[in-house]
């Protein structure tokens, strides 16, 4: 097994901040021709936008709030103010509209702080003035800090595509099949995070007696405490029995994934269709997405997918898509393949474009309108730790990338071990649009044409027009 690290490298957005944060450099584009302005500042910690018509909505992560800005004013009265549980990356998580509708994606809680009850998708509408009309459409896992998924979009036949994120590490979804994952419980060994084997330090009857304390606070649902159940009134990750069960190694969460297999819960790592028809997965193998988008020409799906402490990825998503997690992380040859557990019809193949060493890749969007003539379908795509906007120039095909350089032609930007361009042997300055915009959670071209850039830690929205 390809050994597989499961700490966060760079985008557990509050406990690993980049090196760019707290200088004083001012955010720069590197090509001629266009212009910065701090379009709105001020914001809590804002993680997503989007539009309908000319109104945008932006989406603050901690505090469940959605702003409205209407003829480039923002209201001062949020439009929506949603209870999240907001540890890690937890929260308000992502936004797609579509006519007079709004998809919502966040981890609901009694009150912004409280307990996850899941994390949800929820449609509402729009008439101009206020949201109305919440409806449930998808409730999927989020009881972990961290892999909560949120991105969305969708498609040229307004159909919408979430990602979910990677809270498990065993699993069919996670390419190791539902009979390895019990034999490494019931054995009591398994492969770790690292690939290496471990042994409960305890008894398996002492295991199996957490997990059953555990599920002794929840309903059949299994997102929710019970109403007669309070909530812990300091840190419920350090008093809630159930989050400390699915910490303790991945056996655990074989068997938790064993029993929930037909149950909400499989629904990890995977991008997914939730409207209309619920449940149909688009791709699987997924584990720690940010950014989901469609071709505006030919309806392809793009996403990126961040790499454990290598290869942070941008995959073109076919449907059945396999993109290898828990086994592979970035290009693979013929030998490896066989890491890959068959899972239906899903096929596995290599992103199209990586960065060896993570970069924190989230948010992507395809260039439309005159602003940006020059760079018309091309793929404009952003990183949370160094501040950057990158553009990829897509082949005629549009399936994949063409560069110029001789060192990008194996659409593999390499780790240096000299440090030459700030630990890449490579020079990216070929697919460097700008740079210095602190942590980039959301960059989208709004209905003007302009670029609007979204810096969480900084609480600005830049916007990018000719200059």
């Amino acid at each position: 097994m390809i050994k597989i690290f499961s700490f966060f490298m760079l985008l557990f957005f509050f406990l690993l901040i980049p090196q760019s944060f707290g200088s004083e450099k001012n955010p720069e584009i590197l090509i001629d021709g266009y212009k910065i302005e701090k379009y709105v500042t001020d914001l809590h910690v804002p993680i997503a936008i989007d539009f309908i018509d000319s109104d945008m909505f932006v989406l603050q992560k901690n505090d469940g709030i959605i702003y409205l800005i209407q003829n480039d004013k923002l209201k001062k009265q949020p439009i929506l103010d949603l209870e999240v549980s907001n540890y890690g990356e937890q929260g308000l998580l992502g936004i797609t509209t579509t006519n007079d509708k709004i998809y919502l994606f966040f981890t609901e809680a009694f009150h912004d702080g409280g307990l996850s009850h899941g994390n949800k998708i929820y449609e509402y509408t729009w008439d101009g003035e206020k949201i109305s009309n919440k409806k449930l459409i998808k409730l999927l896992p989020g009881w972990t800090e961290s892999y909560n998924g949120g991105a969305m979009a969708h498609d040229l036949k307004n159909r919408i595509f979430a990602v979910s994120g990677s809270q498990f590490t065993f699993g069919a979804l996670q390419n190791t099949p539902l009979d390895e994952s019990a034999r490494c419980f019931t054995e009591g060994v398994c492969d770790d995070d690292y690939g290496d084997k471990i042994t409960f330090s305890d008894s398996i009857e002492k295991t199996l007696s957490c997990v059953n304390v555990s599920f002794r606070h929840y309903t059949t649902n299994p997102f929710g405490w019970q109403t007669e159940q309070p909530e812990p009134s300091e840190n419920p990750f350090e008093t809630n029995p159930f989050n400390v069960v699915i910490n303790l190694n991945s056996c655990l969460q074989a068997f938790i994934f064993h029993n929930f297999s037909n149950g909400n819960w499989r629904d990890t790592s995977v991008v997914l269709q939730v409207e209309p028809p619920i449940d149909s997965y688009r791709a699987i193998g997924i584990r720690n997405s940010f950014g989901i988008t469609f071709d505006p020409i030919t309806g392809n799906l793009w996403m990126t997918e961040n790499g454990p402490d290598k290869f942070d990825e941008i995959n073109l998503v076919d449907n059945k898509f396999n993109s290898g997690w828990a086994k592979i992380v970035g290009n693979i040859n013929d030998a490896q393949l066989p890491l890959i557990s068959p899972y239906g019809d899903f096929v596995y193949s290599d992103p199209e474009f990586s960065w060896e060493l993570p970069i924190g890749i989230t948010a992507l969007d395809f260039a439309e309108g005159p602003l940006f003539s020059k760079y018309a379908g091309w793929l404009f795509v952003a990183d949370s730790n160094n501040g950057n906007i990158y553009l990829l120039k897509l082949n005629k095909e549009r399936n994949g990338f063409e560069f110029q350089s001789e060192q990008l032609k194996d659409l593999t930007v390499n780790i240096d071990p000299n440090n030459t361009y700030g630990n890449f042997h490579e020079s990216m300055s070929e697919i460097m649009f700008g740079t210095n915009f602190g942590l980039i959670s959301d960059l989208k071209f709004g209905p003007d044409g302009a670029l609007y850039v979204v810096s969480l830690i900084e609480g600005t929205i830049y916007r990018i027009t000719l200059g």
